[in-house]
């Protein structure tokens, strides 16, 4: 897998200008030993999330949505693999396996409409159920919506996931956001209801029906007043997940990580590799000529350009994008004797988060893997600090996808770390 990595990212040094290119080759040794896979590492690699022993790794699944039984058996194939590579933790929540057309239905609930709402997802859920055997830590969520505002719903929730999980009780129930979706704010109407969740995410913990619970998109303040909140209970606080990587450090992230170590609170990173931008094997000359939405954002936060249309997440990119940090993540990898997407997962655990990294074969799961075991020196983590920060713009995602907000039929409802 190390040599299939290095090749798709000596394959990106073609869009590198002839210096950059020729200075990541020289730094790249002769031998990469034990580089690819890190065997065994995600076993001795550890940490804990409230009681959990895991890995500081864990396994994304929003993007396992299979369209066919080749598609189910693959994901199979990924969850298995991740479980024998030690790779133990997923995190998965109840609206993942859904198609987009599927949740419309809630959508137009939030907006008050007399409609079906009953069907979230959990497909996810299922399949995970079946392809661990009960084995294995699964982090899941519940999705604060208007017509779920008191603690018993997410009592509910968390009973639901553990149906489908197969299990008596989950390992990790958190509230997937902030309480922002709130349809009638711009007439003046708004009620926030966390302190309710709060108290469901206790329920859950003090009934057994989660030997843990966390948050998802809480910044600082918010954080502290949630773990005030549980405290009083008597109910600890395990983890807060957020939108954290290379190219999204600046909007309250990095003081997000920093508050939730002071706290003792496990910090969770999605969105590691950025959609892809970090592993270096996305190039210019592979996305021109696409005309999706995700390849003509992603292809701007390459190389530069101006947005438009609906719903520009990505924005104007000044021209050359994100290249000057390539140089330099290449040359770490090079160094290294490591692949572009080692480095920055393993940048997020220098930092002290777990990354939460996708994978849609096993052989991504091993290349990913490949973070584990070592950690890079500090001044490696320096210059890519000072690559990142020389940027003048982040990280949003793409298309409905997106870093700081959630797309709820009527539009976007964002959420602030800061």
């Amino acid at each position: 897998m190390l040599l299939a990595s290095l090749l798709a990212s000596h394959a990106a040094l073609s869009d590198l200008p002839a210096p950059a290119a020729a200075r990541v080759a020289a730094a790249s040794p002769s031998t990469l030993p034990g580089a690819a896979t890190a065997s065994g590492a995600a076993f001795t690699d550890r940490t804990r999330i409230g009681t959990l022993d895991v890995p500081r790794l864990a396994v994304g699944t929003i993007a396992w949505t299979p369209d066919d039984e080749d598609d189910i058996a693959r994901f199979s194939t990924v969850a298995r693999a991740s479980m024998a590579d030690g790779i133990d933790l997923f995190d998965t929540a109840e609206r993942y396996g859904a198609k987009g057309s599927a949740l419309i239905p809630a959508a137009l609930a939030a907006l008050g409409l007399p409609v079906k709402n009953d069907y979230l997802g959990g497909d996810t859920e299922s399949r995970l159920g079946e392809w661990t055997g009960g084995r294995g830590t699964v982090m899941t969520k519940f999705a604060p919506t208007p017509w779920r505002g008191d603690a018993q719903s997410v009592v509910d929730a968390c009973r639901g996931s553990a149906s489908r999980l197969g299990r008596e009780s989950v390992d990790l129930m958190q509230v997937h956001m902030p309480d922002i979706i709130q349809p009638f704010k711009a007439f003046g109407v708004e009620r926030r209801r966390e302190e309710a969740h709060w108290d469901g995410l206790a329920e859950c913990y003090l009934s057994g029906l989660a030997t843990n619970v966390g948050v998802s998109n809480y910044g600082p303040t918010l954080l502290a007043r949630c773990q005030e909140h549980l405290a009083r209970r008597g109910v600890p606080l395990a983890s807060n997940q957020i939108h954290f990587n290379l190219l999204y450090r600046r909007p309250g992230s990095l003081a997000t990580v920093e508050a939730c170590a002071e706290r003792g609170v496990a910090c969770l990173a999605y969105y590691p590799l950025a959609m892809g931008l970090l592993t270096g094997k996305l190039t210019p000359s592979a996305l021109r000529g696409k005309s999706d939405t995700r390849s003509r954002e992603l292809l701007r936060y390459l190389e530069g350009g101006t947005g438009g249309g609906f719903p520009n997440t990505a924005g104007d990119i000044p021209e050359g994008g994100i290249r000057p940090l390539l140089i330099v993540l290449q040359e770490v990898a090079a160094r290294n004797g490591r692949t572009p997407a080692q480095v920055s997962l393993n940048w997020i655990i220098c930092k002290g988060a777990i990354p939460i990294a996708g994978a849609k074969s096993a052989l991504q799961v091993r290349d990913n893997a490949g973070a584990l075991g070592w950690r890079l020196s500090s001044e490696d983590v320096a210059l890519l600090d000072a690559a990142a920060d020389a940027l003048p713009f982040d990280f949003r995602g793409s298309g409905f996808q997106t870093a700081d907000s959630k797309f709820v039929g009527y539009g976007f409802e964002r959420w602030r770390l800061d």
